[in-house]
């Protein structure tokens, strides 16, 4: 069924994940003169000039979201459907991972750098959690199935 509360985590998700690809996710002051705008697909300077040395944050996130979408619609299989949430949560996992990385090596101290998480940047962890709730209810889905298999 369509009208499960795993299905209303799981478009949280997406929508948040989708939120997520559109808006900032961090900014660096360079040196307190520029400052430096971090998307998931670009970097944005103060003159608007775009680099794409961020492209793995949105080569994770966009895949993510579209597997949640899919993972809607595979609730005729419950299994699948609650390994596709793992995998998703491997995924924002992966990207915290990357995000983290690009922090670091871009924003560091010793070049006077500093980074400044956006509220772009938290809504993955958000969708985290909405992908761990789905699991949960998928599984519970799961087991109230087996136990009215095993009365029949």
């Amino acid at each position: 069924m369509i009208q499960r509360k795993q299905t209303v985590f799981l478009l949280l998700a997406v929508i948040l994940s989708v939120c997520c690809l559109c808006t900032p996710i961090g900014t660096f002051d360079v040196g307190g003169l520029n400052t430096v705008t971090e998307y998931n697909l670009w970097l944005v300077d103060g003159q608007g000039q775009r680099q794409f040395s961020c492209w793995p944050l949105f080569a994770i996130l966009l895949p993510s979201s579209a597997l949640g979408l899919y993972t809607i619609f595979l609730y005729h299989n419950r299994r699948i459907q609650a390994r596709m949430c793992t995998f998703n949560i491997f995924l924002v996992i992966g990207w915290y991972i990357v995000y983290a990385v690009f922090s670091n090596v871009l924003g560091s101290p010793a070049a006077g750098t500093t980074f400044q998480i956006e509220l772009g940047g938290g809504l993955p962890a958000i969708s985290l959690a909405f992908y761990f709730l789905a699991y949960k209810g998928i599984m519970a889905d799961e087991k109230l199935v087996r136990a009215a298999d095993r009365i029949r």
